[in-house]
């Protein structure tokens, strides 16, 4: 999967700094070789909710990066 390659901006979308830093802990969980630190980012990333924003990223988009995402971190 590849990462963030420009999500859609919406009228009423993801917060996009919220977005961006479940973004970083996936990327840094991914890098990482401690099966805590994955498994524990796998549970943050499945219970996360994110806020809704005038001008935000486009919530579908975003919920199919973050579904792969938390296969990758099985």
């Amino acid at each position: 999967m590849p990462d963030h390659q420009g999500f859609a901006i919406v009228l009423r979308g993801y917060d996009i700094g919220e977005v961006e830093e479940a973004m970083e802990r996936f990327r840094t969980a991914r890098a990482s070789t401690d099966p805590a630190l994955r498994a524990a980012v796998r549970r943050e990333l499945t219970n996360r909710t994110f806020r809704i924003r005038v001008r935000g990223y486009d919530r579908a988009q975003v919920d199919e990066y973050f579904r792969q995402a938390i296969d990758r971190l099985a």
